[in-house]
């Protein structure tokens, strides 16, 4: 149903629509000098110190850099919700002048579709601005735990650590109801640093569902020592890193539970979205993505990122507005399905 994803196609995309929209007119100026001597806040939806927290601060220094005008960035922190809160501010509150911006959880823009009850957004309608990553996101268990693989998810009840209105219950529910696994999932963490506390505190057997890029970076010794097991992949293609552990679509058969599943884990071809508020400037819109896009293949910023082992694998502001349309576009038996995990049902 939804590609996995394509950096390189979507590196092609995103210069093509930008060099064509802003060079053949006078409003690259115009917004160069209106960005001039301006500061931008650029709103992060989840705890600072985390993996969504060092994109947003690493990709703004050198924004900074490629934005006409030059204006400074300050990065504030809004968490609730999964990133509803920050969104719904952005979409109702914040100033759609292009001086505030949001990174929000990848889920976030298709949130109306699946719960639609907090969400005070119409997604189609945000500005699109980039990605720095697509994301697989991997279930994984102590290493103390029972759980040594997946078929043991599906033989005995694993207790794992989940933040309310995030992927990490959201898919710990999904793999319950298609995918025949035991998860029993205690709610109410504020993120997935306390969550991770927890784990290793031994509160709870493990974590249902954590980006991988995420999870090697915070926490390498766990990894390096031999402190957690991987037990599945929540995504649509495997990882490069990972190609020994299994992806959940292998467990599920059933075409409409497949289907469902596919829905579900679209948001991670997304990795992790860069937006603006709905009215922005088509113009301010396309020097965003532009200005998104050379920060990302930044010779600076690659050595950077290297060096603190963050993936970097572009996705172009259009391109998360078609793969957001295309979800949007789901048959409506699907969606429902969808729908009823994310309540809880």
């Amino acid at each position: 149903m939804f590609p996995a994803h394509s950096a390189a196609r979507a590196a092609r995309l995103a210069f093509a629509s930008v060099g064509s929209f802003i060079f053949g007119f006078p409003a690259f100026a115009d917004v160069a000098d209106f960005y001039r001597g301006k500061t931008i806040d650029m709103i992060v939806a989840s705890e600072a110190g985390g993996g969504y927290d060092a994109y947003a601060r690493l990709i703004v220094r050198y924004m900074e850099r490629h934005l006409p005008g030059q204006p400074k960035f300050v990065v504030k922190n809004m968490v609730g919700a999964g990133g509803i809160v920050a969104t719904n501010y952005l979409a109702n509150v914040a100033r759609n002048d292009g001086t505030i911006l949001a990174q929000v959880q990848n889920t976030v823009p298709f949130q109306p579709l699946f719960a639609p009850g907090p969400s005070k957004f119409d997604a189609t309608r945000l500005g699109y601005i980039g990605s720095a990553n697509s994301e697989v996101s991997v279930t994984f268990a102590w290493h103390t735990s029972a759980a040594q693989n997946f078929a043991a998810l599906r033989e005995r009840e694993t207790l794992m650590a989940g933040v309310q209105g995030s992927i990490s219950s959201q898919y710990a529910r999904a793999l319950n109801e298609f995918a025949g696994t035991k998860i029993k999932l205690i709610v109410g963490y504020p993120g997935a640093t306390r969550s991770l506390l927890a784990v290793e505190n031994g509160e709870v057997e493990g974590y249902p569902a954590i980006f991988w890029s995420t999870l090697k970076v915070t926490r390498e010794p766990w990894l390096r020592e031999n402190r957690i097991r991987m037990l599945v992949q929540m995504a649509l293609k495997k990882h490069p890193d990972l190609p020994d552990v299994p992806l959940a679509l292998e467990h599920i058969s059933d075409e409409r539970d497949r289907r469902t599943v596919e829905l579900m884990l679209a948001p991670q071809v997304g990795g992790r979205p860069f937006i603006a508020p709905p009215g922005l400037p088509a113009d301010r819109l396309e020097v965003l993505r532009k200005a998104f896009a050379d920060s990302l293949t930044d010779k600076e910023f690659m050595e950077e990122a290297g060096k603190r082992k963050l993936e970097v694998q572009f996705v172009s502001g259009s391109e998360l507005a078609d793969l957001i349309a295309q979800a949007y576009r789901a048959p409506p038996e699907i969606v429902e399905r969808v729908r009823k995990i994310y309540a809880g049902n």
